[in-house]
């Protein structure tokens, strides 16, 4: 009887709390891959600003306006990042650019925190699920021993009773 409750233990809870575990597991990779990815918009807005600000700084240096197909293709790049912005790329515009940047980067950045704080949690539940499983693997283990000593001692017994 205990080696059937000890293999139900493991069939309906570990089973079942093994694959939660996993589930938190694969749930944190995501987040971190996510944060990954995230990382890397930032560094490209990183880039596109520097890239927008150097040849603006060029063109203003040579007192010259950005050539029409140069600002096309920039102001595609900047729409790309920054749909709802409509801005002239012009040195005077540039503050305003830069604060939009600014404000992409830090909302991206609210959302690496907030995937990060998510992971601690789920790092946290892992834990909590960890634990719980060593318990029930313990207790599973020494319902099997306790059945199997009873069965022994049984056997034992019945030896004795046949001599």
């Amino acid at each position: 009887m205990l080696n059937i409750i000890s293999a139900l233990l493991t069939n309906f809870y570990i089973d079942g709390a093994t694959r939660q575990a996993n589930d938190l597991l694969q749930q944190q990779q995501a987040n971190d891959k996510l944060i990954n990815l995230v990382w890397q918009q930032i560094e490209t807005l990183e880039r596109k600003r520097e890239h927008t600000l150097a040849l603006l700084a060029v063109s203003d240096m040579a007192g010259q306006a950005l050539p029409d197909p140069v600002r096309e293709v920039l102001q595609q790049d900047i729409a790309n990042v920054l749909p709802d912005l409509t801005i002239k790329l012009t040195m005077s515009e540039i503050p305003y650019l830069m604060q939009q940047f600014d404000r992409l980067q830090q909302s991206q950045r609210e959302k690496i925190n907030t995937l990060y704080f998510d992971n601690q949690g789920l790092i946290k539940q892992h834990a909590g699920k960890m634990e719980s499983i060593s318990i029930l693997r313990n207790l599973a283990l020494f319902l099997q021993i306790m059945g199997l000593a009873l069965i022994l001692a049984r056997d034992l017994n019945r030896r004795d009773y046949a001599r």
